[in-house]
């Protein structure tokens, strides 16, 4: 029984291990700063010569061939060198070499197309006019008047000092800390006594002084009137609006632009609702942090903001379903 499981174990390993021993390294290729704008414009070829036998409606896209972008390079920089990946540009093409029938799809892969062209020119227009005005070390005081008009421009929140709950809940943790190290003994058996009787003591006065800094960061959150609604706030239009343009981008194929709207709308929806005060500074993080995690209401905030964030913000692909599922979170969040 014993030398049995030794060879079940034995094979769990190889399993585990030799798919990663089999794997081919990244290929990686260097090239010089005059290379670099040329293997850029030859890419852009590749991405045209793809994009016009997509609109060909060819039954297989041979020029979509994601061999034909090569591999990944290392460019050499004023700080060192500098790994350009290509991956995204191969999935693009891989997408559109397969057969496509369907209409929707086939204007996606035409748009993830268009997209990787104006990457691909953005990259050409940073090596053609670099940005580093704003970085000049001589040139602080530049540096800190477009930093000034940044945050002069309204849309950050002037900076605060610390509050009064804020300043006692420092105090109270400096006494604490200071506390622990006057009571315990260094090198006793009797410091984890200490140690228990703190622990016992600190945790529910730490609870209590939370949950009372909770209540009040709560009750503080009162909606604005409408005429005192910061620029750009997400009630300043209807969810309604932001669902109908949601369902028109949908309707056009563009997935991911029709989740954007369907997310703002039910920001939009809850800020109308008084759940928190107009801002739109906040992240959609923040947004979450807003809302008790033990509602219904923050369960359907959170799936709905894992899937803008996934597809917004993380590049995953967006389709049809994903924009049911949030249609679908937006309209229980409306009926609860």
């Amino acid at each position: 029984m014993e030398r049995r499981r030794l060879w079940l174990c034995l094979l769990g390993g190889l399993i585990f291990v030799l798919p990663g021993a089999c794997e081919t390294p990244l290929q990686v290729r260097p090239i010089t700063q005059e290379e670099y704008p040329k293997e850029l414009a030859r890419l852009q070829t590749v991405v045209e010569g793809c994009s016009q036998e997509l609109s060909s409606k060819a039954a297989v896209h041979k020029a979509c061939d994601p061999t034909a972008v090569g591999p990944d390079e290392v460019v050499p920089v004023a700080a060192g060198k500098r790994i350009v990946g290509y991956d995204w540009l191969r999935a693009t093409l891989r997408d559109a070499q397969s057969p496509i029938s369907d209409q929707n799809a086939l204007k996606q892969a035409a748009t993830e197309l268009s997209e990787a062209g104006a990457r691909l020119q953005q990259m050409t227009q940073q090596i053609v006019a670099p940005r580093t005005a704003i970085y000049v070390p001589d040139d602080v005081s530049n540096m800190r008047a477009r930093l000034a008009a940044i945050l002069d421009g309204g849309d950050y929140p002037p900076a605060k000092p610390p509050s009064f709950l804020q300043r006692i809940w420092h105090e109270l943790v400096s006494w604490l800390w200071k506390a622990l190290t006057d009571a315990m003994p260094r090198g006793s058996p009797a410091s984890a006594i200490y140690l228990l009787e703190f622990t016992v003591i600190a945790i529910p006065c730490g609870l209590l002084v939370w949950w009372c800094v909770r209540r009040l960061r709560v009750q503080s959150l009162e909606l604005a009137p409408d005429s005192a609604l910061p620029p750009l706030a997400p009630s300043l239009q209807d969810w309604q609006e932001w669902l109908a343009q949601g369902q028109r981008l949908g309707s056009e194929g563009r997935w991911r632009e029709a989740i954007h709207q369907v997310y703002w709308g039910s920001i939009s929806y809850l800020e109308s609702r008084h759940v928190w005060s107009a801002d739109r500074a906040r992240t959609p993080r923040e947004y979450l942090q807003l809302l008790n995690r033990n509602t219904e209401l923050h369960a359907d905030l959170f799936s709905l903001t894992k899937s803008f964030e996934s597809t917004w913000y993380g590049g995953t692909p967006a389709g049809e379903k994903n924009f049911n599922h949030a249609c679908t979170v937006l309209e229980r969040m409306r009926a609860r």
